[in-house]
């Protein structure tokens, strides 16, 4: 058992660099349970925010692998989303202490415009808030406002947002393979991407319209059938009680009502428009339908805009 702490002790000693101060030098770590412990001090303290116990346990290993302590981390790291980034402040001073200069043209809330200068490169980079409003980073979820970071702190967001990109391509070392802090926040909160449209219905006006009046019919009624209708139309039918059935039966289903089948005589008279094809529903819709067919009340246009819109029609 001892040999197995003992090891353990070694094997973070040996992955720890040189230089710095070491905080096994004021905590001491002789094992992973200690790592552990350690980890829960760190989510415990709130001083990173709520985190798990094991975001506080990668916590304290990167502060023993990178010999800084707490207060270091913090200056450097921030943990978004339970995400590590490091900050722009930390990509900067990291440039400039390998030699990296910079020379500000513009640093404003509307654009940021930079050169930057390393082992013997030079790029001039610049970004807008125009630019970040276009690709939707800037925007909020609904996809209209800014966000509140963008909006209150737009010439921050454009400062830190140019340097990372320019120091990550003329210095890829110095920003340690992260993401920074600004970018990080903005991962989630990209607006919805919208819902695709329905594809527009194609008709074919003349093809439509012949189908509709094809089993029209030639002749108009006798003067019997007219009186037959006119009669049916003002005539109550005296009710019969109907016979006590022997056991109870499905009740019939009730008719659709007139406003929701077509009006116009052929072969989809008295047809719902629920139990119509798009093409027909999209052919009764139009502006041309309704003045050449006023038995084509709004009740019936309302009653096919709904129709066609249970059938995930545009209308």
């Amino acid at each position: 058992m001892k040999e197995k702490t003992q090891s353990t002790a070694t094997a973070l000693a040996v992955a720890q660099p040189q230089g710095g101060t070491a905080l096994a030098n004021i905590i001491p770590i002789n094992s992973i349970e200690d790592v552990s412990r350690l980890g829960v001090a760190v989510a415990k303290s709130g001083w990173f925010g709520t985190i798990p116990q094991s975001t506080g346990e990668m916590i304290a290993m990167t502060m023993l692998q990178e010999r800084i302590s707490p207060v270091t981390f913090k200056k450097k790291y921030h943990i978004i989303n339970n995400s590590l980034s490091v900050t722009s402040r930390a990509i900067v001073s990291a440039f400039k202490r390998m030699g990296g200069k910079m020379k500000l043209h513009e640093v404003g809330k509307e654009k940021c415009d930079i050169t930057f200068s390393y082992d013997g490169n030079e790029l001039r980079y610049a970004v807008t808030l125009q630019e970040f409003i276009d690709n939707g980073v800037a925007l909020a979820k609904d996809g209209a406002t800014l966000k509140d970071n963008w909006a209150k702190f737009s010439g921050d967001m454009l400062y830190a947002r140019c340097c990372s990109f320019a120091i990550r391509k003329i210095c890829p070392e110095a920003d340690d393979g992260l993401y920074t802090t600004e970018e990080v926040a903005d991962f989630d909160d990209a607006p919805a991407a919208p819902a695709p449209k329905p594809e527009p219905i194609k008709i074919d006006k003349s093809e439509v319209a012949s189908r509709i009046a094809k089993a029209e019919p030639a002749a108009a009624p006798t003067p019997a059938q007219q009186q037959e209708i006119v009669e049916a139309e003002v005539v109550e039918p005296v009710p019969t009680p109907a016979p006590a059935a022997p056991a109870a039966s499905a009740a019939p289903q009730s008719a659709p009502s007139a406003a929701d089948t077509c009006p116009i005589k052929g072969p989809f008279f008295n047809v719902p428009f629920s139990q119509m094809e798009p093409d027909i529903l999209g052919y009764l819709l139009l502006a041309d339908t309704a003045a050449n067919h006023p038995e084509l009340t709004p009740a019936h246009v309302d009653s096919a805009k709904a129709a066609a819109r249970a059938k995930g029609m545009e209308v």
